[in-house]
């Protein structure tokens, strides 16, 4: 092994951050591995020539980091094959000698594999539990080998045609908690370690990219389409042990689940109906997405999973996020131990976005950002409201992570020259503010990235060479200075809140993506941290700091939290914060925010009018119909101020003093941009432009995107 030249990790993020990445197609390969007529893995793009031009255009616009997805080398059990590995990496090399690498490496497992270890795959609700059973399905269309249903198989972006439709799947691949998955692969990552460090480019290889799941993104199987896993025998097997070492004790289980007559033997993982309330059709078993009619809507004490019958879905959720980082850590520790320390990275986390993130095992954010084992977490850009005059986003907390590591993101963002229908772009000034905010994002929350081509030629014109050549070179100018929020406005949101909240699309979207675009819309900058952040921030900087699913906060850690905060700030509060203070009580919310809070009757359709005479008297309504997650209102009393009202009564917006602080509660999970705008400005924050402008800035540049219009960007 050539350990002569390794840029260790420390030196590798340092590179990350102050250089921008190019991804392309080149070797992209069916996964998990599937062979064609040849008994070679199937690719979707042949002509090599093509994508090495991309990466020599790149090269010449000043980009010296690439990366792209480089096959294993893993085709059956115990077989490998690293023809398809080395003809990537010679076409990727042959016109860019100098360049730097992060090969990301995909361990789902192959289809023989999957035949010779049914007992260690994921099955789904509705599948077999016998062993012969699941045996029978593997490689046939019944196997989800995606782990998503798609009519036209694998999305290849207009590359080879899938001949396999993937849709209707009773089991997948590996089990995230298969120990034999985890052996295997360890092996073949260490077999292709091995290769890449003995072979001749072991000194152009930066860092190592893991991936596994769907897409490779750490994702579980069938967190796309409300698919429900993981029934699989070793799943079962790993989460009964799991449970066991929680508790020690059966009899523990057994109170803490409200559960007298449980056995070990019969420790099984939670059905649909418990764990995200969605019923199964008899006829079907196919899981709705919609809260069905049939299905009422929960209380919200039912919502919260505060009864013990419910602590078995909590348990579940942790123990998906620990297995998924096990399997990151496992991984992880194998490339630092091969390969003198390279840097590690992996796709995790998405949190901020996806409403199924305890199902996908994405919520052991602080055990991985405390992993020796992990350097950089990565992720798609956001795919909301993300086109030309949009707010784009993260699908994380990219400035709690890089407090610790290095976010980096993927932006893949479809220019003008994309030939499919989700084409954004319409012409190159739109591809061009797409690409400025997209760095002008990550610039500012002190993040890296990269360019993904996920079309094959996407940035295929010289207008286009050229732009990335300005934004390198501005990148590297600005990045000689260290990086420094200028923030006003600090956004919390807590991961391990999920646990405790029943899954459901509509809330999360409300709360979680559509009031954050709705903040950046603000004209102003604007910060996103993690609760746990608080407790050793100093937070002094911000005048208004606005807590998001804060729904559990502890009285001990709040008063750590307040304690960093500047005696002027104003907090602006949504739903039921710190609605769990060691237990789950409106009261609790009464004692943290000074709001008393009380459940409202059913209201499906919500109608939110400010007030006349106070300060959002200018404000147009809000307006959500079909509300399927449980309503609160404030309830009035001397010192509460109510800014407005829900239309058939019922305060939903109100502010008041308390402990000597501005405090305003929100009990709907949503405002827009002009009610947050005037609280804003109520709190003091300087504003950078009108509103319907998205700011992003730090002390080394501001940054102004309207909703339409040209963009500025100015160095300071």
């Amino acid at each position: 092994m050539n350990t002569q030249k390794n840029i260790k990790a420390d030196e590798c993020l340092n590179m990350l951050r102050t250089n921008s990445v190019f991804w392309s197609k080149l070797g992209f390969c069916y996964d998990p591995p599937r062979m064609n007529e040849n008994g070679k893995p199937i690719v979707f793009f042949e002509d090599f020539e093509r994508f090495s031009k991309y990466h020599k255009d790149f090269v010449g616009a000043g980009v010296k980091i690439h990366t792209s997805i480089l096959f294993s080398g893993w085709v059956g059990a115990n077989k490998y094959d690293y023809e398809l590995t080395d003809n990537v990496l010679d076409a990727l090399f042959k016109d860019n000698p100098d360049i730097y690498y992060i090969p990301r490496i995909k361990l789902n497992v192959p289809i023989e594999w999957s035949k010779e270890n049914p007992e260690e795959l994921c099955v789904y609700y509705e599948g077999p539990r016998e062993v012969g059973e699941i045996k029978k399905l593997v490689g046939t269309l019944k196997h989800d080998l995606l782990g998503y249903d798609s009519e036209k198989g694998y999305y290849t972006a207009g590359g080879w045609q899938d001949d396999r439709p993937n849709v209707g799947g009773l089991i997948s691949n590996q089990s995230f908690s298969s120990k034999k998955w985890l052996k295997d692969a360890g092996e073949v990552l260490i077999k292709i370690i091995e290769h890449l460090e003995n072979g001749p480019y072991s000194d152009r290889i930066l860092a190592y990219h893991i991936g596994y799941g769907a897409c490779a993104e750490t994702c579980l199987w069938g967190r796309v389409g409300g698919k429900f896993g993981d029934y699989g025998i070793a799943h079962r097997k790993a989460f009964s042990e799991w449970i066991m070492k929680k508790y020690n004790t059966i009899e523990n289980v057994r109170r803490a689940w409200a559960a007298p007559e449980l056995t070990e033997d019969k420790i099984e993982v939670p059905p649909p109906e418990l764990r995200e309330r969605k019923i199964l059709p008899p006829e079907n078993k196919t899981p709705s997405l919609q809260i069905p009619s049939s299905c009422p809507k929960l209380s919200l004490k039912e919502f919260f999973r505060a009864s013990p019958e419910m602590q078995i879905c909590v348990d579940y959720d942790k123990f998906m996020s620990d297995v998924n980082a096990d399997a990151i850590e496992f991984f992880g520790k194998i490339i630092k131990e091969h390969t003198g320390g390279k840097a590690v990275g992996s796709f995790y986390g998405y949190f901020l976005e996806v409403s199924r993130s305890a199902y996908t095992g994405h919520l052991a954010f602080e055990r991985l950002l405390n992993s020796p084992y992990l350097d950089f977490i990565a992720a798609p850009k956001s795919y909301y409201r993300n086109g030309p005059g949009d707010p784009g986003g993260v699908l994380a907390p990219a400035q709690s992570v890089n407090l610790k590591k290095l976010w980096l993101d993927e932006l893949d963002n479809r220019t003008h020259l994309c030939k499919t229908p989700e084409r954004q772009c319409r012409n190159f000034a739109e591809t061009r503010t797409v690409m400025w905010r997209e760095f002008s994002k990550n610039l500012a929350y002190g993040s890296g990235f990269w360019w993904m081509d996920l079309g094959g030629g996407w940035f295929d014109a010289p207008e286009i060479i050229l732009e990335v050549q300005k934004i390198e070179k501005f990148y590297h100018s600005i990045g000689q200075k260290k990086h420094k929020s200028i923030s006003e406005i600090l956004l919390v949101v807590d991961e391990e809140a999920l646990f405790h909240v029943t899954e459901n699309r509509q809330f999360h979207n409300l709360l979680m993506k559509e009031l954050l675009r709705e903040f950046q819309l603000c004209g102003t900058p604007i910060d996103i941290f993690r609760l746990k952040d608080l407790k050793t921030m100093d937070t002094a900087q911000y005048k208004l700091i606005c807590f998001f699913n804060t729904f559990i906060l502890k009285s001990a850690d709040w008063a750590d939290i307040h304690g960093h905060m500047s005696p002027n700030t104003n907090i602006l509060w949504f739903y039921t914060p710190g609605i769990y203070d060691n237990t789950f009580s409106l009261d609790n919310v009464e004692s943290l925010t000074g709001f008393r809070i009380v459940e409202r009757a059913e209201n499906p359709n919500v109608k939110i009018i400010p007030c006349l005479h106070e300060i959002l008297q200018n404000a147009s309504p809000i307006v959500n119909e079909n509300i399927s997650f449980p309503l609160i209102e404030i309830c009035n009393g001397p010192k509460i101020c109510t800014l407005a009202e829900y239309s058939d009564g019922g305060i939903a917006l109100g502010k008041t003093s308390y402990q000597n602080r501005i405090h305003i509660l929100s009990a709907f999970p949503l405002l827009r941009t002009k009610h947050l705008r005037i609280i804003a400005e109520q709190a003091g924050v300087f504003m950078y432009a009108d509103i319907d402008n998205t700011v992003y800035a730090d002390n080394r540049f501001t940054a102004v995107f309207p909703k339409s219009g040209s963009y500025i960007i100015s160095e300071k």
